[in-house]
């Protein structure tokens, strides 16, 4: 019997593929057949992965294809089919399905390639010899042979839960989930806009599977509906379970369109513990010339308002994409400064990628679009925005993640913003020049690093008050936990017979233990109420949250 891989290149470690796995249980559940998974990430060294593969001796290996493996796949079956040669290779996934026929000339160690959703296709391929069916694409005689496409699933209940008891209980990965699949939206960029129409799991059926997940102790779960709350009765049923059924040290993840939320939703979300929920925005762009060009329609008061609304409890990703139509480096400021001003945990800015299929790619020409033809497809510049501004906002992401994203600088970085700067952009804008004069910008940096190079980009900027943006920085470093290295910038102040009475008091099992999981110092300005004044902090490191106390 024919041995079949189903192989997944993820981006990083923690992630899990969701596409094999939803495939080989609906070909388990709809025929006889077995399938074998295989799991590894990119940062693994291809040779390493063709050996495993190998060993597994399969007959036919099938790769989840994207954006972010490609070449990882296309250099691996070049080589595996070397040492087997006889094996079948087939590949599926969006980075083959819309230009099946040249992925199958440009690598000619592709036997066939799947196109569309894989489920039905999958299985159809598999159970029938004749290898000619909708949704399966190959070159016959050096000729492109392709039947069509396979009809979706309608009743995406039929397809089965994708995780098993043991993955549930390992708790090490992001696990993904998919209760709704196609997206109503036409974002000119984005491949989801190619297929039209939403098609949902039941209500029944989610809360189900959500219950899986409540019961295995998972810490972070990731919807991968492309836009989650389209339907009222529908979405707000989950969350409202999700709610009745609230257990502690787990995060459920959305895609949202925040511009929908209504203020009874909005209500309904203020009363969701703490780091229960986490959303991903996607504001894109700000430009109204922009959101024309790609077909997005953002509500920009109401927007603000609604996250406003719920940011003090909900995680909040806020996307922004630099090279898109019209937005030039200056308007990208704007929208810049808008989303930080909507005081969300992280700002994701990404960059254009010009994705076959997608409308976008039909305007190469008229907006004299330049991008890498290989995985990502990124965009290197446009008649609106040139290749040195691109890579000037490229050192603005790194500052972002390093000053912002990492939640590591609340503090400090708001005290210079909003002493030193006019606008937000102008700090990340500013400190990643001071990066890349001073050569740092290609190194790696240790948490440490980063704050000592705060500290001199603070000195040669010859800003005033630097004492006061010490006091600032020490909070921001006292709140990362007990630390291990006290940087020279960090002159401790704190009183150690008050701080040892502290202990006492706490009832901690011992003193050791005691100063182990706390800290206590004495700043010279009060940094949590913004006045010129003494103030005693006590830092608990026991929670999850570093937890405050004054004295």
């Amino acid at each position: 019997m024919e041995k079949v891989v189903l192989v997944g290149i993820n981006s990083q470690f923690i992630h899990t593929n969701l596409a094999i796995r939803y495939l080989k249980n609906y070909v388990e559940k709809y025929s006889s057949l077995k399938i074998e998974l295989y799991e590894s990430n990119i940062n693994n060294q291809i040779q390493s992965i063709i050996t495993d593969l190998f060993r597994l001796n399969g007959n036919h290996y099938i790769f989840s294809t994207y954006i972010w493996n490609k070449e990882y796949v296309f250099s691996i079956i070049k080589e595996l089919k070397k040492i087997m040669p006889h094996i079948t290779v087939t590949l599926g996934g969006p980075e083959v399905s819309y230009n099946a026929e040249e992925s199958l000339i440009e690598n000619k160690s592709i036997d066939f390639v799947l196109v569309g959703e894989g489920e039905k296709v999958l299985l159809n391929f598999l159970t029938n010899e004749n290898k000619n069916q909708k949704g399966v694409a190959f070159l016959k005689s050096g000729e492109f042979a392709y039947l069509g496409d396979e009809f979706p699933i309608e009743n995406l209940d039929t397809i089965p839960f994708p995780y098993n008891d043991e993955e549930l209980k390992e708790n090490i990965k992001i696990l993904y989930y998919e209760s709704s699949r196609g997206c109503p939206f036409s974002c000119s960029y984005c491949l989801s806009s190619i297929d039209k129409g939403v098609r949902y799991l039941s209500l029944e059926r989610v809360k189900s599977d959500l219950k899986r997940f409540l019961d295995s102790g998972v810490e972070l779960v990731k919807f991968v509906d492309r836009t989650y709350n389209l339907r009222k009765d529908r979405y707000l049923g989950i969350w409202e379970y999700l709610l009745e059924n609230y257990k502690e040290g787990v995060t459920f993840h959305f895609e949202i369109n925040a511009n929908i939320f209504d203020e009874e939703i909005i209500a309904f979300l203020k009363k969701v513990p703490d780091g229960y929920f986490q959303f991903e925005v996607g504001v894109q762009s700000i430009n109204k010339e922009t959101m024309d060009s790609i077909n997005r329609r953002n509500l920009l008061e109401r927007l603000r308002n609604n996250i406003k609304a719920i940011s003090k409890n909900i995680h909040l990703h806020v996307d922004l994409i630099a090279g898109l139509p019209y937005d030039t480096y200056d308007t990208f400021k704007d929208s810049f400064d808008y989303v930080y001003d909507l005081d969300a945990e992280m700002i994701q800015l990404g960059f254009l990628k010009i994705l076959s299929g997608t409308k976008i790619a039909s305007e190469i020409e008229k907006y004299d679009y330049k991008y890498i033809e290989f995985p990502p497809y990124e965009v290197l510049s446009n008649c609106f925005i040139k290749y040195e501004e691109l890579v000037k906002l490229k050192n603005v992401e790194k500052m972002l993640d390093y000053y912002y994203n990492s939640e590591k600088f609340k503090y400090s970085v708001k005290f210079i913003i909003e002493n030193y700067y006019n606008r937000p952009f102008d700090f990340f804008e500013d400190i990643s020049n001071y990066y890349d004069k001073q050569n740092l910008l290609g190194l790696g940096h240790k948490v440490v690093t980063i704050f000592n190079n705060l500290v001199k980009f603070f000195e040669e900027k010859n800003f005033q008050g630097k004492n006061i943006f010490i006091e600032y920085l020490k909070l921001d470093y006292l709140l990362l936990g007990k630390p291990g290295v006290y940087p020279e910038w960090f002159i401790s102040n704190k009183d150690k017979e008050k701080y040892n009475n502290i202990i006492i008091e706490k009832d901690f099992i011992s003193s050791r233990e005691g100063y182990k999981k706390t800290e206590f110092e004495k700043f010279n300005y009060d940094v949590l109420n913004n006045k010129n004044e003494e103030i005693e902090i006590f830092f608990n490191y026991t929670k999850k949250k570093t937890i405050l106390e004054t004295f």
